[in-house]
């Protein structure tokens, strides 16, 4: 069998333990703010799937400092992240490149062995063939077991919400059990590379990453969406930071385009029962998730999906993000999203 099959990186090489840029005052605060149950924590797919979980819970997927800044800029830096993150009251978040560039560092003060590597997200929503982007995308790789080179994706970006063996037809449950994660393997039809002289084949070098879904439409039981793809080299802080400046420089697509916010919450104990069909089986507890895009705030719970609000200002939607997402929008920080492809148009920027 081939050592890529059995979930290890390619040439089933090792990750290293590297130091973390934060210190052990900052882990413990982080520890603190994400609410880690106890003061002991040892390296473990268990309290790797856990940290995972409160990770996003805790601190949304959101952009609203490209919008509602002077400078329209989302810093990615380590200090910035942990000075927005975890020293500011609420509960602000990043994009991808902000929140597994903090996990990834806090994983490995903990003692965890991580890297970060580099995905290209797929624009095609419905189940076509792939359009992707450049890299847009940070994802983590987590050997997590001390004495085994058995190889984990964790992304707390836009992902699983629990670390998925890095296996061929691997598969982890999303929020609920209605939602699954699955790993294939893939090539580019547009690839230079062929597996030997005149062989027209392509290797599968491209790890996907997609995403099934039950629907409430019996025609269409589920809907199933590749939502990106990523190789297994090494990312630095540096090819982040400039993949970041490129984003920011982008005048089309779904972050000019929209204020973004996503973030997960514990279901409660109806819901759980809503989304479970034998509660003999339930192992946890499921997690609903919160969305903002555009003007419109919705309230996931399995396959069921509310409309909580409809926001035609920005004022509306400042105070939608307080009112769902803990995070605060000063009245005179509304100028900065004028003349944005964001921006709501109806009324006023201001009172």
């Amino acid at each position: 069998m081939a050592l890529e099959s059995r979930g290890l990186l390619r040439g089933g090489l090792w990750i290293k333990r590297t130091q973390s840029v934060y210190s052990a005052a900052q882990v413990s605060q982080w520890l603190s703010k994400i609410e880690y149950p106890g003061s002991f924590l040892e390296a473990s797919l268990e309290s790797l799937n856990l940290l995972v979980q409160l990770a996003v819970t805790t601190f949304p997927f959101e952009n609203t400092p490209m919008h509602y800044t002077p400078a329209h800029s989302m810093d990615i830096s380590y200090e910035g992240l942990y000075k927005r993150m975890i020293e500011t009251s609420g509960n602000k978040g990043s994009y991808c490149f902000g929140l597994n560039g903090l996990f990834v560092q806090m994983l490995k003060a903990l003692g965890f062995r991580a890297y970060t590597g580099a995905g290209r997200i797929n624009k095609q929503t419905s189940n076509g063939v792939p359009i992707f982007r450049s890299f847009v995308h940070m994802v983590i790789f987590v050997q997590p077991n001390e004495g085994s080179n058995e190889t984990y994706l964790v992304d707390v970006g836009y992902g699983p919400v629990r670390p998925i063996l890095l296996e061929e037809g691997a598969s982890v449950m999303g929020a609920t059990p209605s939602e699954i994660h699955r790993l294939c393997r893939t090539a580019r039809p547009d690839s230079s590379l062929e597996s030997s002289p005149g062989s027209e084949r392509a290797e599968k070098l491209e790890w996907c990453l997609e995403c099934v879904r039950d629907s409430k439409d019996p025609s269409r039981p589920q809907t199933s969406v590749v939502m990106y793809s990523f190789i297994e080299d090494e990312f630095f802080e540096v090819d982040f930071q400039s993949f970041n400046y490129s984003l920011l420089g982008l005048r089309e697509g779904r972050f000019w385009e929209n204020v973004i916010c996503t973030k997960y919450f514990w279901l409660n104990d109806e819901e759980m029962q809503e989304v479970s069909a034998d509660t003999t089986k339930i192992t946890g507890r499921y997690l609903g998730k919160l969305t903002m895009a555009g003007n419109t705030v919705r309230r996931h719970v399995g396959t069921r999906e509310q409309v909580l609000k409809v926001m035609e200002t920005e004022l509306e939607r400042a105070e939608a993000l307080g009112k769902y997402f803990a995070i605060v929008i000063h009245p005179e920080d509304l100028e900065h999203v004028r003349g944005r492809g964001a921006e709501l148009k109806a009324g006023p920027i201001t009172r």
